[in-house]
């Protein structure tokens, strides 16, 4: 019988890491045990808690790691050629894909019950990534830092509500659909729809 060949510890470290982005994506942090890691991963606890000290270590590098992947990917939109309409609809299409094969702005936007610490850290993240993702509209408005702050946190959550519409759709024609209205929204407000012959006159 050949002798079992064992991980080399950054290998079996990332593995678990993996394993753990998983199960806090299905579960959340409440949710989730180490013993549920453990599990998924067919470790014992122990061995889990050799590369870990504790849940909310894991945690933390979670969300750093799935930080730098959402800010990757909005980064990415200032490549994208065209006037802002184009980059938003890329830049919805792009977070609707990341955010509802992996729920990852879930771990964000719905921690539940965790220290301090990691709030400011992920309050952190999602600064960044609001003002990455606002860039893609304030290259061509004069705005604020703060109010692309504001901006660029609203984004975000219409990128997670679209991302769950989108889940919901039919078909491939109704996601498109669904992120031109949203694309339309985001750039022009209202206005960027036409106005109802019926409409009531605006008040003098």
């Amino acid at each position: 019988m050949a002798p079992t060949v064992r991980m080399p510890r950054r290998e079996r470290r990332a593995q678990l890491l993996g394993i753990a982005t998983e199960v806090f994506r299905a579960r959340g942090y409440q949710g989730t045990s180490m013993d549920d890691i453990a599990a998924a991963a067919g470790v014992t606890k122990p061995v889990l808690y050799q590369h870990f000290t504790s849940k909310e270590t894991l945690y933390t590098e979670v969300i750093d790691v799935l930080g730098a992947s959402l800010l990757e990917v909005a980064r990415s939109l200032r490549d994208v050629p065209g006037p802002p309409q184009a980059r938003v609809e890329e830049g919805l299409r792009r977070f609707t894909e990341m955010v509802e094969v992996e729920n990852t702005l879930r771990l964000f936007t719905g921690r539940g019950d965790v220290s301090e610490e990691i709030e400011q850290q992920v309050a952190g993240l999602l600064d960044a990534l609001a003002l990455e993702v606002a860039g893609v509209l304030i290259a061509y408005r004069d705005v604020t830092p703060a109010h692309a702050r504001v901006i660029g946190r609203t984004m975000i959550a219409i990128a997670q509500s679209t991302a769950r519409l989108a889940h919901e759709a039919g078909d491939e024609a109704s996601r498109e659909d669904l992120l031109r209205t949203t694309t339309a929204l985001v750039v022009d407000g209202l206005t960027g729809f036409a106005l109802r012959e019926d409409a009531p006159a605006p008040a003098e």
